[in-house]
């Protein structure tokens, strides 16, 4: 995958992201949870679709995340049961912090069977990251389950958009510098391994050379 192709990706999936929960709020607003909920997982539907022709690939995180929302707004609105749409975000940060931590503390790099289609970077960058991210969702699970049960659901919704959206941004942006410095290692190391695979045949074309004079 060329870099054009993992930047795309990256875009799409940072998108599938965001439109879904700007419809969620916005739908919320004017016709209740259960259809802004519906709304988001239509929204986010679509993107997938639209991200499927354009580009003939999928991010296996935005697959994972949409179906579980899908399968528990669904049960949402046939039990008419508001529970399965505010525990969503906490299923999936707790879901993600086992995966995450779990692996890290086998050293393990589960954001690398995520993300690998995305992101090409050494081992040792993708286990901090595992680490790291695999804590947030663990607070941000707690965050939640503490929020949907002391505030109303307007207040919840607002609460997804306007504090949890923003964090989990800036949270992914103070990763940005370890991102990077991995990004740099990992062409480091091509470059060198193209280097030695050089000069190695550079080695075997001289040793013939060698016994002809002889």
């Amino acid at each position: 995958m060329t870099g054009e192709q993992k930047k795309s990706m990256r875009l799409g999936s940072m998108f599938s992201e965001i439109i879904p929960l700007a419809s969620f709020f916005v739908v919320n607003q004017s016709h209740g949870l259960y259809m802004g909920a519906l709304a988001a997982l239509v929204t986010a539907l679509v993107l997938i679709v639209m991200f499927w022709v354009i580009e003939k690939r999928l991010a296996r995180f935005v697959v994972f995340s949409t179906l579980i929302s899908g399968i528990l707004t669904v049960t949402a609105l046939m039990t008419a049961e508001k529970l399965f749409i505010k525990i969503q975000p906490s299923l999936f940060s707790f879901a993600f912090a086992v995966v995450l931590l779990g692996g890290a503390g086998r050293r393990l790099a589960m954001m690398k069977v995520f993300f690998k289609t995305q992101f090409d970077l050494p081992d040792r960058v993708w286990w901090q990251l595992s680490l790291r991210w695999g804590l947030f969702f663990l607070i941000a699970g707690i965050a939640n389950e503490i929020a949907w049960r002391q505030l109303s659901d307007d207040d919840w919704v607002a609460f997804r958009v306007f504090v949890m959206a923003p964090a989990t941004g800036l949270f992914m942006l103070t990763q940005l510098p370890l991102t990077l410095y991995g990004l740099r290692a990992k062409e480091n190391d091509l470059l060198a391994a193209q280097l030695s695979d050089s000069q190695h045949g550079e080695a075997r074309e001289e040793l013939p050379e060698s016994h002809d004079q002889h």
